[in-house]
C-alpha cells in the first residue's frame, strides 16, 4: 500500500465511514425505537489528502467508547442490620458465604479459560432473590478475587438494585440509553465495586434494551471493568431477559427453593436459549439443614473466623 493510499485509509477510518456497525437488533421494528438517537456514525466526504509530512504523525483511530466520559459518584454499602445480615461482607452465614465462593470460583475459572466478562443474572419468576444474589456475587468477586466489578440494573420496569444498596437512582442506564451522548453515571460503593442503576424509567423500556446503544454500553463497561454483572427482569414475565441474553457471555438462573414450579424453570431455560447458554443455576432460600456438609462449613467458619 502506498503512503497516499495509507493516508486516505487513515482519514476514511477517522471520519467514521468504515467504522463497524454495533447494532444487534437492527431488524426489529423501528417504530418503538424512534425516541432513541440515530446511532449510525457521521459520514463526511473525504478531505483533500494531507501533505506526506503529516502521515507519520497521524494518530490511530480510537473508538468513541474508549473516550466517553463517565460521571462517577461515591456511596457506601448500607450499614443497616437488615441488609448486613444478607450480605457476604456482613453477617451472612458461613454456609451461604461458602456457596457464593463456589459460584465465584466457577466464574473465575470460566474467565481464565474463555475470557468471560459479562454475566446476566435472572430468575424464572419474580421475588426469587436474583438481585441480592447478584450483589453478593459481585462482592465476592471484588473482595475474594480482587477484581473490579460493575453491576448494572437492567430491570428498567421494576428496578431494585438501588434499594438493596441504598444508593441514588435519579439517573442511570435509562438515561444512557435515551441519550447516546449521556455520561455513564456510575456509583462507586468501594474501590473495586461500582454500580450503574436503572435510572428513571422511560415509556418504552424494551426499546432501549433492543437498541444498538445497549450493546455499546455493555462493551464499554466490559472494557473498563474485570466483571460486568447485569440484573434483569424475570424470564417468565417479560421478554427483556431474552433480549439481553444475546448480549452477554453467560447467564445465571436463580430459582426459589420450594416456590418455583418445575415447568416455570424448564420454560425459562428454553426461552434463554437452552441449557448450553446457562453457566449455572442458584437454588435460593434453601434451609441450611438440607445443604450437604452444612455442619462442617459452620464448624470450619467458627474455628477460622472466631464466630
Amino acid at each position: 500500500m502506498s503512503r497516499i493510499d495509507q493516508a486516505l485509509r487513515i482519514r476514511e477510518v477517522a471520519s467514521g465511514a468504515a467504522a463497524p456497525e454495533t447494532g444487534t437488533n437492527q431488524s426489529r421494528g423501528s417504530s418503538s425505537l424512534n425516541q432513541y438517537p440515530n446511532e449510525e456514525p457521521d459520514r463526511h466526504p473525504l478531505e483533500e489528502p494531507a501533505s506526506p509530512d503529516s502521515f507519520e504523525s497521524a494518530q490511530p483511530f480510537r473508538p468513541a467508547s474508549t473516550s466517553r466520559r463517565t460521571a462517577t459518584r461515591r456511596a457506601k454499602l448500607p450499614n443497616s442490620a437488615d441488609i448486613q445480615a444478607r450480605l457476604v461482607t456482613g453477617a451472612l452465614s458461613t454456609v451461604s458465604l461458602e456457596q457464593y465462593r463456589r459460584l465465584a470460583a466457577v466464574l473465575h475459572e470460566d474467565q481464565v479459560q474463555r475470557q468471560l466478562k459479562t454475566v446476566m443474572i435472572t430468575s424464572a419468576l419474580p421475588q426469587e432473590g436474583k438481585t441480592l444474589t447478584l450483589v453478593n456475587l459481585a462482592l465476592t468477586l471484588s473482595e475474594s478475587y480482587a477484581r473490579r466489578v460493575l453491576v448494572i440494573d437492567a430491570d428498567l420496569r421494576w428496578p431494585g438494585l438501588h434499594t438493596v444498596l441504598d444508593i441514588p437512582n435519579d439517573r442511570g442506564l435509562s438515561e444512557a440509553l435515551r441519550d447516546g451522548r449521556h455520561e455513564l453515571p456510575f456509583v462507586e460503593v468501594s474501590s473495586r465495586l461500582s454500580v450503574l442503576t436503572a435510572g428513571k424509567p422511560g415509556p418504552t423500556p424494551l426499546a432501549g434494551l433492543t437498541s444498538s446503544r445497549m450493546g455499546e454500553v455493555i462493551e464499554e463497561c466490559a472494557a473498563r471493568f474485570d466483571w460486568v454483572l447485569i440484573d434483569t427482569s424475570p424470564v417468565g414475565v417479560l421478554p427483556d431477559a431474552q433480549v439481553l441474553a444475546r448480549l452477554v457471555g453467560a447467564v445465571i438462573l436463580v430459582i426459589g427453593a420450594g416456590s418455583t414450579p418445575a415447568a416455570a424453570v424448564e420454560r425459562a431455560v428454553a426461552e434463554l436459549g437452552g441449557p448450553d447458554s446457562i453457566i449455572g443455576t442458584v437454588l435460593n432460600r434453601v434451609e441450611e439443614g438440607r445443604i450437604p456438609d452444612a455442619d462442617y462449613y459452620g464448624q470450619y467458619g467458627s474455628s477460622r473466623d472466631g464466630r
